[in-house]
Order: structure tokens, then sequence, then C-alpha cells
């Protein structure tokens, strides 16, 4: 897509004279490359927003089941945050990356609350990305070995330093020549959904166990299980996969990588960075399959909407770095940190935990309903407020519904529901509103998919 394209989308599309404008000047001023009109066909231009709703340049309202790809957890423009943020800008905004009140209040409450069964540090970074190169970085230090090991449909970034780590050849191709941390070997990631055989195959558990026993051969570069060598300092993973279409895999999916960690003597790295901090009716998503990680990273949601990322892991890890081993100028920043230390204790509260789990189960129950009504509803993943729809052309065959997708994705946005689409085969709605939602919120998401399925089912004859 070109520019003049682009522009031609944006007067075809059903937003205001308003938002046109500001779509116009924006395509007009910032590089095509960037992301909104790869994710949505116009993307709307939010110019204000409040709990669960954004409100584009026109004034139409949109119910936010984006939540700012995970950032805006406790809803937009929270009242509680905007109120410590003001307080703390009153007392210190910026001091470079040292330590200060809120940071070490921070850090003390990461700590306590990683779930890791000894002793931890903190390493904070401002973004997702900075999380995962500070985590990778701490174990190929420690282990002295090259090798990361992480699922094929994970996302870890896209800077030079994660690329490698995220498998998406449609952001690889613009690294080119340069290949970005080819030191990375991939693995298939598990889901109950389809199967090897399926006509529109998947990988199931067996596929990685296939995985696990070819490590204890020798006709791998990341070991020789016969003669005990082993050249992975570590196995990243998403506990559930977020940016690939929310997907849920097996609770053994974790615990077969924590044996294969165990067994090599590798370390296991969860990236939370999307699927942690209460979303999916957890602290952590690593908790529901009973393991303890190595490393924890966290980002998005952490900052009340202002960035901030950390990684909490194994002091035995992070005791190899002497001062002066990372440093990066808005790591810790102290209106993140104060905004940080607010959203931790909310969510680990285990009374709003129970209400993440109570709203979860609620839609998840109405969406089978949708699902008993519809054929075009394949599957349905859901964990907490974490919720993906696989939507396919047919049940039975489980053929994947890419482009009725789209469609069912762009009605909504008409109808003033806003969600990212995803999915190994481009057809997965992602859900996920703000944890703090009310009830009446989504029943209006299931009313308005109730009518979008209905559309959806009647124009691409699906019954």
């Amino acid at each position: 897509m070109n520019k003049k394209e682009a522009k031609e989308k944006i007067k075809k599309s059903h937003f205001g004279n308003e938002s046109k404008k500001a779509l116009t000047a924006w395509i007009e001023q910032e590089s095509i490359g960037s992301v909104g009109m790869g994710l949505f066909d116009v993307p709307p231009i939010i110019e204000r927003a409040e709990g669960p709703y954004l409100y584009d340049c026109d004034g139409n309202g949109y119910l936010d089941f984006l939540s700012g790809f995970s950032v805006s957890s406790l809803g937009n423009n929270n009242e509680n945050i905007r109120r410590i943020l003001v307080e703390q800008s009153k007392k210190l905004t910026h001091y470079f990356d040292f330590p200060h009140p809120e940071r070490i209040k921070l850090a003390k409450n990461l700590n306590n609350k990683s779930g890791i069964n000894e002793k931890t540090n903190v390493v904070f970074g401002v973004t997702g990305s900075d999380a995962i190169e500070l985590a990778i970085r701490a174990a190929r230090h420690y282990t002295g070995k090259p090798y990361i090991l992480t699922a094929f449909g994970d996302y870890h970034g896209v800077t030079y330093g994660t690329a490698g780590l995220t498998t998406k050849g449609g952001s690889h191709q613009y690294f080119h020549p340069i290949r970005p941390n080819n030191d990375v070997g991939y693995f298939p990631f598990p889901h109950q959904y389809r199967k090897p055989n399926d006509k529109y195959p998947g990988y199931d558990i067996n596929s990685l166990k296939i995985f696990q026993q070819m490590l204890e051969g020798k006709e791998t570069p990341y070991t020789d299980g016969f003669h005990n060598i082993n050249n992975v300092a570590a196995i990243l993973v998403e506990p559930f996969q977020s940016s690939a279409g929310y997907y849920i895999p097996p609770k053994e999916y974790l615990q077969i990588l924590r044996k294969i960690a165990d067994r090599h003597g590798m370390i296991l790295i969860v990236d939370e960075i999307q699927n942690g901090l209460g979303r999916s009716g957890k602290l952590w998503a690593y908790q529901h399959s009973g393991i303890v990680p190595d490393i924890i990273c966290t980002s998005k949601a952490l900052g009340g909407g202002l960035p901030l990322s950390a990684i909490i892991g194994k002091e035995k890890i992070f005791s190899t770095w002497s001062p002066g081993a990372y440093v990066s100028t808005q790591a810790g920043n102290a209106l993140a940190c104060s905004a940080g230390n607010y959203v931790l204790d909310t969510i680990s509260n285990q009374s709003f935990l129970d209400q993440v789990n109570q709203k979860g189960r609620y839609f998840f129950k109405s969406i089978k309903k949708l699902k008993k009504k519809y054929k075009l509803i394949g599957y349905v993943d859901n964990c907490g407020l974490y919720t993906g729809v696989e939507i396919v052309r047919n049940n039975k065959t489980k053929e994947p519904a890419g482009i009725e997708s789209n469609y069912i994705r762009d009605l909504c946005v008409k109808e003033g529901l806003l969600f990212e689409k995803g999915g190994y085969y481009h057809n997965r709605l992602q859900l996920i509103p703000p944890l703090n939602i009310d009830l009446n919120d989504l029943k209006k998401c299931i009313d308005i998919l109730d009518m979008v399925f209905e559309k959806t089912s009647k124009k691409f004859k699906i019954e």
C-alpha cells in the first residue's frame, strides 16, 4: 500500500469529516510503515478516552476491547492513576536511570509478588523489547551459551535484539539484508483446536514432545543429550500466545519446557508482557501451569499507560553483572514507577482477581452461547479476560475464514466495538477489555458480536 491508496481508503471509510481530516493529516505526516493500517482497514483516530470507552474526532464512542494492547488494564484515563501522576510530578518526574523512592518501592513489590521461590532481583527498562533484551543478555552472560529457544508464533519485540525471537515473516523482511539475532532456535507451540493431521493443521502437545526427544540426540545445534552438551542459554516463551491470536496452550506446555530447561541447564524465561498482570485471572499467566520460571518479563500494563518494563529474576543469574552492565535513560522513570506501584497493588489484590475471573466466566459463557448459534465460530480460548475466538467457514473441516474475519472486525468498528484480529490463519478475534470493565459493557460487546455474526453468516452463507 502506498500513500495514495491509503488516502483513497480513508476517503471511502465510514468515519466522519473530522476523523477523515485527521486521518489524512496522519498519512501526510507519518511514514506509511506505521502499524495503524497494518491492523485495520482504516483505524479510528482517538481523541479522548474514559474507562472502557474511546472517542474519535467526531465524538463517536467505541467499546475498548483492545486496551492499548494490554496497556490500559485499569481502563482509560483512570482517575486514581491520574491523581498519582499529578502528585508525583510535584516531587520528581525524572532522575535518569538512578534509584528513587518509587522505583525502590516498585522493585520490592515486584520481587515479593513474582512467585519465584528464591531470592530475586529486578532490572528496569522502558519497553517490552527492553525487558526481553535484558533477559536474554542476562541468560547468555550467566550461562556463557549463545542460543535462545522460542516458540513459533511467539512475539518478543521487533528491535534488532529481539526481532529474531519474533516469528513474523512480515516483520523480518524489513531487517534485510542483515539478519536480526540469529542465535535463535524454534519449537512448535501446541494448541487444543487444530491437530497435525487436520486438513488445516496445527501443532499439538506431541509435536513438542518430539522436539523434547530430539534434544536427547546429537543431531541439533542446541544440545547433544547423549554427551550432556548444551549450547542453549535460555528458553524464552509467552505462557499464552498473544500477538499470534490469543491462543492458550495445554497446561503441560510450560511443564515440558521446565523439564527441558532443568534437564539441560537452560534458563526458563516467561514473557508476561501481554498476558501477565491479572489478564489471565492470576497475577502471572505462568501460574496456571504450576511451574516456576527463572526470569519474568513484564511491561505494558505495568506503567498504567506510561512506558515502563522490568525483569524479575533469580539473584544468582544477575549476580555476575557489575555496575554499569546496563543503562537506559528513561528506565524506571519516577512517574511511571509511581503509577506502577498503584497498578501492581490493585491488580494483585485477590478480590480484584476474583472479579476478573467472575467477569471472564460470564464473557466465556456468553460467547459459547454465540458459538452454538453461529457455525462460523470454530473455537474459543478463554482465561480470565483473555479471549481468542477462531472464525471458520466450516466447523467440520475447520477451514479458516480470513476474509470473513476482516469483515467482522471492520463491521464491529463501524458498530462501535474495537479489537485486534490475528491468528496463524488470519482468522482470530482478540478480545481484551480493561480488567475493571463492568458486566453491562461485557453484555454490550456480546450484543454487538451477536448482530455482526448474524450479518456475516448471511453475507457469506455460513449456515
